[in-house]
């Protein structure tokens, strides 16, 4: 049972956003220069996502007091910060790699899962038969790219989401490229779990259109 959930303000609330982007197209590292020690992160987005670019911002802002530095010609946002910020870099990075630790229990709040999902989620529809011969459209699937992590790391991530929102997934390899999906009743449960915390954005509003029509918004 997720607690204080309403509360976006709360520290549940505050590091599984972070946690949540640094799964996903955010990088981070230490920042040497200062003192104390800061965690510096950088998000790139594409064009078409630059809205999301915009929220984050607005919200790291937000939430952290600090100022975030925006080079909409590089689609880069970056920003620096003290003690939460670095402990989330620590708790999931082994060298200069990305991780997925145990540490990813403590991405329980929903936004974090939204964030992984914003930023490298997809949707998917499966061509079926019926047994007359016809064609038709699945309901849609929910896809997670997940290429930086090896499997024992992934698998973690797969426990988590069926302890926080009770879906089970699986991972899928193919051509070194690596993926979490869901199947429709599966993803079903996640969209119901996630959807009120998707940014009120056009490019969330299309990427997720199949799983507004078919699961509600």
């Amino acid at each position: 049972m997720m607690k204080d959930i309403e509360n976006t303000d709360s520290v549940s609330y505050k590091r599984s956003l972070l946690i949540g982007m640094l799964l996903g197209c955010a990088n981070s590292k230490i920042s040497a220069t200062t003192k104390p020690l800061k965690a510096e992160f950088t998000v790139k987005h594409s064009v078409s996502q630059l809205d999301l670019a915009h929220w984050k911002a607005t919200e790291i802002e937000r939430l952290f007091a600090v100022k975030v530095r925006y080079t909409e010609q590089q689609k880069c946002l970056s920003f620096s910060a003290g003690r939460r910020v670095r402990i989330v870099h620590q708790w999931f990075h082994c060298g200069e790699r990305k991780t997925i630790t145990p540490k990813i229990r403590f991405m329980d709040h929903p936004i974090g899962l939204t964030m992984l999902l914003c930023d490298v989620g997809s949707m998917r529809r499966q061509k079926k038969q019926h047994k007359t011969g016809s064609l038709y459209y699945a309901k849609p699937s929910l896809t997670i790219a997940v290429r930086p992590f090896i499997e024992i790391e992934i698998a973690l991530l797969l426990t988590h989401i069926k302890t926080l929102f009770g879906a089970e997934g699986y991972i899928k390899s193919a051509h070194r490229a690596k993926t979490i999906r869901f199947n429709p009743e599966n993803s079903q449960i996640i969209w119901q779990g996630v959807r009120r915390w998707i940014p009120e954005i056009s490019s969330m509003h299309s990427k997720f259109q199949e799983a507004i029509l078919a699961y509600g918004k």
